[in-house]
């Protein structure tokens, strides 16, 4: 069979990586056949082979396309950020952010599932090696906000990064149908929490006022 020309070939791969993302975001690793994606990407098993050598490999090219997801929109944005308040700011802006990506609106839930009782050590290496770098991302910006004395976080530190870590998670999993405005008032609500429960300056709220375009409530 001739191969086919390197655009049909590149629409093809793409149909495959777009419809493996959605139904492993809804699914899981479990919940997912080969079978299933390659009925999503209309070709047979035989011409999805043809480009990944299986479920695994699938699996794992669509992680470490969320997790690139995750990067551009949270963690890139906050190490651009030099001030360490705006640092922090800026992972709460990228919760709202990713809530608007149209790229996961059929959800990502099931990137979170767990692979049943399968032994993958490349899947599970990328999603620790990507877990410890979001750790330690947002820790070192608490961590730089309290060497400036801008907060004072004490011991409370570790289990505040793991904190923000869950409410990402509890935020972004989910994804309700909830509007911008909802979305918005609800990212501004948990950064305000956190800058009023241990700024040291009542300035640094009014500074999250400004930069997530938050009207004060007194």
């Amino acid at each position: 069979m001739p191969r086919k020309p390197a655009t049909a070939q590149a629409d093809t791969l793409q149909d495959i990586r777009d419809g493996a993302f959605a139904l492993f975001g809804r699914y899981g690793y479990d919940g997912v056949s080969i079978e299933d994606i390659a009925k999503a990407a209309h070709l047979s098993k035989g011409a999805l082979y043809w480009h990944f050598k299986g479920k695994d490999a699938l699996f794992l090219d669509c992680l470490k396309r969320l997790h690139a997801i995750f990067e551009e929109h949270v963690f890139n944005r906050m190490l651009d950020e030099q001030d360490a308040i705006l640092r922090i700011l800026a992972c709460f802006q990228g919760m709202e952010r990713l809530l608007r990506d149209p790229r996961i609106k059929a959800g990502v839930a099931g990137y979170w599932l767990g692979i049943g009782n399968a032994s993958l050590p490349a899947i599970n290496k990328a999603q620790q090696g990507f877990e410890q770098r979001t750790g330690e991302i947002i820790r070192e910006a608490l961590k730089r906000a309290m060497d400036q004395g801008l907060l004072n976080l004490g011991s409370d530190l570790d289990d505040m990064s793991r904190a923000i870590i869950a409410i990402m998670e509890a935020i972004i999993l989910p994804l309700r149908q909830q509007s911008p405005d909802e979305v918005h008032r609800l990212v501004g609500v948990l950064a305000r929490a956190l800058l009023r429960a241990y700024a040291r300056d009542e300035r640094i709220v009014s500074i999250a006022d400004k930069v997530l375009n938050i009207k004060p409530v007194y």
